[in-house]
């Protein structure tokens, strides 16, 4: 994959963020955590 296909997976704002350890999650994977969390509630 290049880095102009990836970029659109990520929409971080400007500013700081706290995420040294493991980073911003690209969309579909936050995606498909929150529905498994919603159906776990």
């Amino acid at each position: 994959m290049k880095i102009v296909d990836a970029q659109p997976l990520w929409s971080a704002a400007p500013g700081w963020l706290n995420t040294a350890s493991y980073g911003l999650p690209p969309a579909p994977a936050w995606d498909a955590l929150q529905s498994v969390l919603a159906d776990w509630r």
